[in-house]
């Protein structure tokens, strides 16, 4: 179960269903949600300091002070709403520093809940480095929601993206208290035998039978992937099963290459339509 869950609350449009996964997921749990709002200020060159008073730069981090109070305000609304026990963490933060900041306090919680990466908000805490950064450095399980969508259910129908992997296996074991709560779970592999780390057989050992000895109702796919990507192929299943939740582990291959070669975990980020549990 979690127990401790953090949530990253900001101004933006999609952060009011953000918070409604993340208090659904609070109150299957019995869990305590911390909402976690950034201050982000810009590193002002020390040649361009002289160029901007003192006063005017107040200005600016009063005003996002008080867009902090007023996310507080509706978290807690929302969390008393919900019968969800919760806490507030407010911080300021170097702007080129906001996923290393959302790490950090993420190894401090059991759960962390982040939004999609909205190309489009004009929030200052929105940047392309979260939620991937916060997954690939924090050592704990990261739920992003996608930033376009409703969600009225998050974990009753969870497909598993699975390869016996290191960060599918860290994603499965972090997921499971998702799949033993689930109504059903679907245990999905694109690909199988298509690379090296595939092809060591393990007599004996059957991923569906361990599920199956933790009590969930689990049914498994082998599929290749033919003229499709693996990715899309994971969201088009997804849609043709109604899944609520993908668990899937993250950046098998290093980030960098997988941000100029693309990947799966980079073709979920964008392009996800359900929540999305990561582990690295």
């Amino acid at each position: 179960m979690y127990r401790d869950i953090l949530v990253h609350v900001d101004n933006s449009a999609p952060c009011a269903e953000r918070l409604s996964v993340a208090l659904k997921v609070a109150k299957a749990h019995k869990a305590h949600l911390t909402g976690l709002f950034l201050l982000p200020y810009a590193e002002i060159p020390r040649f361009m300091e002289v160029q901007i008073s003192q006063e005017i730069i107040n200005q600016q981090r009063a005003a996002m002070a008080e867009s902090g109070k007023a996310a507080e305000q509706e978290f807690i609304k929302a969390c008393e709403a919900a019968g969800v026990a919760y806490s507030w963490q407010q911080t300021p933060c170097s702007a080129a520093e906001i996923a290393d900041t959302v790490a950090m306090y993420a190894r401090h919680h059991d759960l962390t809940v982040l939004g999609q990466y909205d190309p489009d908000s004009p929030d200052p805490a929105s940047t392309s480095e979260m939620p991937d950064k916060t997954i690939l450095t924090a050592g704990t399980p990261v739920l992003v929601v996608p930033y376009a969508g409703r969600f009225e259910t998050v974990g009753d129908r969870v497909m598993v993206a699975w390869k016996p992997y290191r960060e599918a296996v860290r994603a499965m074991n972090d997921g499971m208290a998702f799949l033993e709560n689930a109504k059903s779970a679907l245990v999905l592999c694109a690909d199988p035998n298509k690379g090296a780390r595939d092809s060591i057989p393990v007599p004996g050992v059957d991923i569906g039978a361990r599920l199956e000895r933790h009590g969930i109702n689990v049914r498994k796919e082998n599929m290749n992937a033919t003229g499709i990507s693996v990715g899309d192929l994971l969201l088009s299943r997804a849609a043709d099963e109604s899944i609520d939740l993908i668990i899937c582990g993250a950046y098998g291959r290093p980030r960098l290459r997988e941000l100029m070669m693309g990947g799966v975990t980079q073709h979920l980020l964008r392009h996800m339509t359900v929540p999305v549990l990561m582990s690295h």
